[in-house]
C-alpha cells in the first residue's frame, strides 16, 4: 500500500490577519505508511528544508570530489616522475 498523507486539523488560534500566499507550505499533514503502520508529522516547508540541505550536501561532496581529485592528479604526477 503507497503512503497515505492527510491534513491534519489546525490548533485553535485567534484569528490572524490575511496569511501570506505561501502560508499553506506550513499546514501539518500526518503521513501514514505500511507495513508496519508509522505515523509522522510534516509540513511541506520542512520538505523543502530537506531538499536544500540535501542540495547543500551534493555541491559540498562536489567539492571534496574536486580536491580529492586534485590530489589524485599530484599523486600521479610524483609516481610517474
Amino acid at each position: 500500500m503507497a503512503d497515505k498523507y492527510t491534513k491534519k486539523p489546525a490548533p485553535e488560534a485567534p484569528a490572524a490577519p490575511s496569511p501570506p500566499a505561501d502560508a499553506w507550505k506550513d499546514v501539518s499533514v500526518e503521513k501514514e505508511s505500511q507495513p508496519p503502520k508509522v505515523k509522522s508529522s510534516l509540513t511541506y516547508r520542512q520538505l523543502e528544508q530537506q531538499v536544500a540541505d540535501c542540495d547543500a550536501q551534493i555541491a559540498s561532496a562536489g567539492e571534496r570530489k574536486t580536491a580529492i581529485q586534485a590530489e589524485m592528479a599530484k599523486v600521479k604526477s610524483a609516481v610517474e616522475a
